[in-house]
């Protein structure tokens, strides 16, 4: 299995209307999880970002730091699709 690591940043906002979290990724591939880590520390300036677990094409994990956040298959397919990730969530 070729597993690699991208950083993930998410945003809450909220409105009159509601509420809703928003997920944005450079999609940079890095092939050990330190390496995501180090590359989300410089873009966010602080540990406000998570690491997305990426398998044989696909976002299967969403996770802080090295802990995953516990996502659903359908969040994962959401948040694949909202930062523009080629590989569909499994």
């Amino acid at each position: 299995m070729s597993k690699s690591y991208i950083v993930i940043q998410q945003y809450l906002w909220c409105n009159e209307n509601g509420c809703e979290i928003e997920y944005t990724s450079d999609c940079v591939e890095f092939d050990k999880r330190d390496k995501a880590i180090k590359h989300g520390f410089k873009q966010q300036g602080s540990d406000d970002f998570n690491i997305g677990v990426i398998e044989n094409g696909r976002l299967v994990s969403f996770d802080w730091m090295d802990k995953s956040v516990g996502e659903s298959p359908e969040i994962l397919a959401e948040i694949a699709d909202a930062i523009g990730y080629e590989g569909a969530a499994q």
